[in-house]
């Protein structure tokens, strides 16, 4: 009995091929220029999320596959400041794309963003700087500047930091070597109820 359970479990799953799926991960440093969306870990998952976003970001994606994505995209907040995003599908050109776009489509808007408040500062630093002013304004204006230029070195826009490859997972869960020592396991488990337990009743009555 044991021998055949043990056999079955290493045959079988060679027969049967298991499932497998594909996991992409990007981990995404968020960026630094007082935007309350774009630089927030708490928005950012609900911005990924979102049709208007992911539509924008796979513009050939219907709404079913839209929703699809959802499912299947998870965003874990690992500090203040760092994102990972994971997707998963079947197919591993799609979890690579899907991921690629997603990540892409956010960076490309995070840096326009970025770019915008840069300039904000940078005109505001440079009207500043040749604005003529009064002795008794000199310390302000040099307040003003010193704010200013500490802003600007402390902006930042969002990167990825880690993209991890994309790894794959079997379906089944056991290897065909681990399903027959478990067969055989069972088969001897069995085996031994067989013997022991018509001699416990014998005994009994």
């Amino acid at each position: 009995m044991s021998i055949i359970l043990g056999a079955a479990g290493y045959i079988l799953p060679s027969q049967i091929a298991d499932q497998k799926s594909y996991t992409a991960e990007d981990t995404l440093a968020v960026g630094s220029y007082d935007h309350p969306v774009y630089n927030s870990t708490e928005e950012i998952p609900l911005l990924l999320k979102s049709d208007s976003f992911l539509k924008e970001a796979l513009p050939d994606e219907k709404d079913e596959g839209v929703a699809e994505i959802k499912e299947k995209l998870t965003i874990k907040t690992e500090s203040k400041s760092l994102l990972t995003l994971s997707y998963s599908d079947e197919d591993k050109d799609r979890t690579e794309s899907v991921l690629n776009a997603i990540s892409s489509t956010f960076l490309k808007n995070d840096q326009k963003l970025y770019a915008e408040r840069e300039a904000v500062i940078r005109s505001s630093i440079d009207a500043l700087e040749g604005e003529s002013v009064s002795e008794n304004s000199k310390v302000d204006k040099e307040r003003f500047l010193y704010e200013l230029k500490n802003t600007q070195l402390n902006l930042k826009a969002a990167s990825v930091t880690d993209s991890e490859t994309v790894s794959e997972t079997a379906g089944g869960g056991m290897s065909p070597k681990k399903k027959a020592v478990l067969g055989v396991m069972i088969g001897l488990t069995i085996a031994f109820m067989f013997v022991v337990i018509p001699e416990f009743f014998r005994e009994s009555f």
